[in-house]
Parts: structure tokens; C-alpha cells; sequence
């Protein structure tokens, strides 16, 4: 076997600060170099980008092959929509260098925001692009990267996955196969009773910052023009953020309350 396929069945609304609403497909993934011994995420086919402005970004992955191409490939477009005239592109490697160019003229971007960030200007009516260097190019390997913090474990809440799981990571770590096996069932099995006790009272388990919606009008009117769906029956259901169940948990968290055992592993809608 030379690659393991991973489908993505979920999209992705986002609501940006500057007020306007971007729906984000997620791109295919496989697990390439396997049988050279040094596995690696590719990203493949295409994900899209459809913003409440009227601007969309079509993004395309490719990857090594056998004989050509270069791993992390892509190459992205950007058209107001219902338009087949490409304002700019982006063409190169998301893991090394790239480079943003005009659509008509191919002359290549030289100011540009560092992530990849678009600021679409509706005041305007026009594509402006934020920047907060100028770059000839970008690298992504020479390009600083911000540390990533972690709050120490007992710092953390019981319901973040590091401390849920610290125990069975602990036990990897140190190679102790019986403990890992041991700690995980006792983590698999609380669930499974919680399932089976919510099944017996005939009710479901309640998402931490998710509800389950028949519709969302904003997905819709965003992907109706792309022929987008959602697919509900691979997700079972449309998921929105829930902004009231947020404020209760800040406001507990903000309180010295804290959340119920119940709820420590199951983190994720």
C-alpha cells in the first residue's frame, strides 16, 4: 500500500472580524511515503471559498508522484462570483514557497498578507489586500513561527483532551503498553455507560458549544450558487456554533465553576 485516503465530509462556516461570512470546503487528504518509512499529510483534489462579498477562492492540491511533481502542491484562483476573469493567483507549495500573482497582467504581488488573509473591501467594491510586511517572496521554511503555548495540565480544564488523557499519554511515553491499554478502556468504557444510560432515559448527549439545526440560512445562501450541500445524513445533522451555550461555559469558567465529569472527553460536536 503507497497512500491511505482520508475523505473530509464536513464544511466549514466561518464568521470573520470584519463582519462578512466565508463557507470553506475542506480538501481531501491522503498519508503519503509510507512505503519509504517517512510518512506525510497531502492534501488532494480542490476545496472552495465562498465569501458573503461575492468572492470566491477555488484552491487545487496536488503531490509527488511517482516520476514528476513536488509534495504540497497548489494552486488558487480568485473571481468575484458569477465572473470567469481570475483577479489573482497563488501558485507554489503551502509548506515551502508560493507566489500571489495578478490574474490579467501575471505580474507577481509584492505586498501581501503574510497568512494568506484576504480583506475584501465592499465599501469599495474592489479587491484590496492587507498586508503587514512587504515580501518579495515567502518561505515557508525559513518564515518564523510563532511558539505554541500550553498551559500546564493542572491548569487546564477537564474537559481539554491533553489533561482528559494525560494518563494514556503518559503510559506511550514511558512505553508501558498495560497501563495504556488499561487507562484507555477505563476512558472508552465511562463513555460507553454514559451512551448507554442517556439511550435508557431516551435523550442525547449535549454538545458543549454545538447545536444541531435543520437548516442554516447563511450555509445555504453561500453555497447555492456553487452547488455545495451538507450532506446532513455524513454528519448527522447541520452543527452551528452555539453562541449562548459559549457565554454560559466563559461565564462558569469566569466564575471558578466547573464542568461536569460527565462531559471531560467528550470535547468535540
Amino acid at each position: 500500500m503507497r497512500t491511505v485516503s482520508c475523505p473530509q465530509k464536513t464544511h466549514n462556516l466561518k464568521l470573520m472580524l470584519t463582519t462578512h461570512k466565508d463557507l470553506i470546503t475542506l480538501p481531501s487528504l491522503h498519508i503519503e511515503g509510507i512505503v519509504y518509512g517517512s510518512p506525510y499529510v497531502e492534501l488532494n483534489k480542490s476545496s472552495t471559498i465562498l465569501s458573503s462579498t461575492g468572492y470566491v477562492a477555488q484552491i487545487d492540491y496536488s503531490g509527488k508522484g511517482w516520476v514528476t511533481g513536488k509534495k504540497n502542491t497548489f494552486y488558487a484562483t480568485l473571481k468575484k462570483e458569477g465572473s470567469k476573469d481570475i483577479l489573482y493567483t497563488i501558485d507554489g507549495q503551502w509548506s515551502d514557497g508560493f507566489v500571489v500573482k495578478e490574474g490579467k497582467t501575471k505580474k507577481e504581488v509584492r505586498e501581501w498578507f503574510i497568512f494568506i488573509y484576504l480583506y475584501i473591501s465592499e465599501k469599495k467594491n474592489r479587491l484590496t489586500i492587507s498586508c503587514l510586511e512587504q515580501l518579495e517572496t515567502y518561505n515557508a521554511k525559513t518564515t518564523g513561527i510563532t511558539p505554541l503555548y500550553i498551559a500546564p495540565i493542572e491548569e487546564q480544564d477537564p474537559l481539554e483532551s491533553r489533561r482528559a488523557w494525560a494518563k494514556v499519554q503518559e503510559s506511550i511515553n514511558t512505553g508501558d503498553l498495560e497501563t495504556t491499554g488499561t487507562e484507555k478502556s477505563k476512558i472508552e468504557n465511562e463513555q460507553r455507560e454514559l451512551r448507554k444510560k442517556e439511550k435508557e432515559e431516551g435523550r442525547e448527549w449535549e454538545r458543549r458549544y454545538f447545536t444541531r439545526v435543520m437548516d442554516d440560512p447563511v450555509f445555504t445562501r453561500l453555497a447555492e450558487s456553487s452547488g455545495i450541500v451538507a450532506e446532513e445524513g455524513k454528519t448527522d445533522g447541520i452543527w452551528v456554533f452555539d453562541e449562548k451555550k459559549f457565554a454560559q461555559i466563559a461565564e462558569k469558567a469566569r466564575t471558578g465553576g466547573e464542568a461536569k465529569v460527565e462531559e471531560v472527553v467528550n470535547t468535540a460536536a
